[in-house]
């Protein structure tokens, strides 16, 4: 029992050590009608690199310089070979649980389309809130440089100016040169590009994360949504 104990503080401590180091990241991505990215984490002497697109994705594991490649495609031997067995399993139960797989989906499609966004809840104070994380978040993120150009629309002239608004204040926040942002105001659209490097301690952005989800302010804001779709009717 002792070393039961032992060996889960041990891991404990483990964790919290991997958690505080510093890494080194860096992002990239381009979307325009698909989404092509690459993103890489480093420590040490070990590198972990994601790249791919909606289809695609590829995992490279690099220590001391030596890269392996793990396929997280289709043609993957282990998720091919977990796909075949999990259509085998669901060829044979089908004929059993067809009438409750239907009804089961039918009620999942009534609770889909009974969501409700409380729109109210897209105010200043709310907005503040968010825009305040979003700027801590990119303190602690430590960003080194950051490329970003977009192009959007949502359709409706009162959120592109919210928009317009939020990106102004942030460009005189942070001095970032490459940032730019256009509205098209002629159709809704979305076409992005860019792509960003520095360091990251996990721990400091977990610990950011935690106390946002449970500010007083977050916490009105989801049990107000919460509320809007607990009504009936």
């Amino acid at each position: 029992m002792q070393f039961l104990l032992l060996i889960i503080i041990f891991l404990i401590f483990f964790i919290i050590l991997l958690l505080s180091l510093s890494y080194h990241y860096a992002f990239d991505f381009n979307f325009q009608k698909k989404l092509n990215y690459s993103f890489s984490l480093a420590v040490i002497f070990l590198k972990i690199i994601l790249k791919g697109d909606i289809k695609k994705h590829s995992l490279f594991i690099e220590i001391f310089n030596f890269r392996k490649e793990i396929k997280l495609d289709d043609n993957h031997k282990i998720t091919a070979f977990v796909k075949n067995k999990s259509k085998k399993l669901i060829k044979n139960k089908s004929k059993k649980k067809s009438s409750a797989l239907k009804k089961e989906n039918k009620n999942q499609t009534k609770q889909k389309s009974n969501f409700k966004f409380d729109f109210s809840l897209i105010n200043k104070k709310n907005l503040n809130h968010i825009f305040q994380f979003i700027v801590n978040l990119i303190r602690v993120l430590k960003i080194d440089y950051l490329k970003l150009y977009l192009i959007f629309s949502t359709g409706d002239p009162y959120y592109n100016g919210l928009f317009l608004a939020y990106y102004y204040t942030f460009k005189e926040i942070f001095d970032y040169p490459d940032l730019k942002a256009e509205i098209n105001w002629q159709e809704v659209v979305f076409e992005a590009e860019g792509s960003a490097a520095g360091k990251i301690i996990p721990l400091k952005i977990f610990w950011l994360i935690f106390k946002f989800i449970f500010s007083i302010k977050s916490i009105k804001i989801f049990w107000k949504l919460y509320q809007s779709n607990s009504k009936k009717g």
